[in-house]
C-alpha cells in the first residue's frame, strides 16, 4: 500500500522558522561573476576578432548593437553608484553637448549637488542617458561611464 504524502509531515517542519533571504545588489554580483568567468575561460586559438566597439579601458566592452539605455543605466548603477562626482559629471555634460548638441539635461553642481538626495541625482543621470539615446550619442556616454574609475563616482554609502 502506498503512503499518502499529504499526511506525512514535511522535513522542513522539523527545522523550525527559516531565516528570510535578502538579495542585495544582484546586478553587481552578477557582473563580478561574469568578470571572474571571463578571466578563467580558456582562450581559443584560431578565432577571429569580433566587431566590437572600443568603449573604454575596462573589461565590459559591448558590441555597438547592444549598447542600450538599460545597458548604460546598469553601468551607471554598478556597485551602488549614484552619479559621477561633480567634476566628472560636468565632463559628461560636455560630452553630451559635443556629440548631441545643445539642450542636454544639466549636470547637478554646486549647492544643488550637495543638497539633492541620491534618488534625485540618479534620476538626473537617467534623464541624461535617455537624452543621449534620443540624440544618437549613447555609445559615447557608455564609453565615458565605463572608463570612469570607481573613486570618481558617488556611491550610496557615501551619502
Amino acid at each position: 500500500m502506498q503512503e499518502d504524502f499529504r499526511i506525512k509531515p514535511s522535513v522542513l517542519a522539523d527545522l523550525g522558522p527559516l531565516p528570510d533571504v535578502v538579495e542585495t545588489n544582484s546586478e553587481t554580483a552578477w557582473d563580478a561573476f561574469l568578470h571572474l568567468m571571463a578571466e578563467h575561460s580558456p582562450s581559443s586559438s584560431g578565432t577571429t576578432p569580433s566587431q566590437r566597439a572600443e568603449l573604454g579601458r575596462g573589461h565590459h566592452l559591448r558590441p555597438l548593437d547592444s549598447v542600450s539605455v538599460d545597458a548604460v543605466l546598469a553601468q551607471a548603477r554598478r556597485f551602488n553608484r549614484i552619479c559621477p562626482v561633480e567634476p566628472e559629471w560636468l565632463r559628461l555634460q560636455a560630452i553630451l553637448t559635443e556629440y548631441g548638441g545643445c539642450g542636454a539635461p544639466a549636470a547637478m553642481q554646486g549647492a544643488a549637488f550637495r543638497r539633492e538626495p541620491p534618488l534625485a541625482k540618479r534620476i538626473a543621470v537617467r534623464e541624461q542617458v535617455e537624452w543621449a539615446a534620443e540624440r544618437g550619442c549613447l555609445v559615447q556616454v557608455y564609453a565615458f561611464l565605463e572608463a570612469l574609475p570607481e573613486h570618481r563616482w558617488v556611491h550610496m554609502d557615501d551619502e
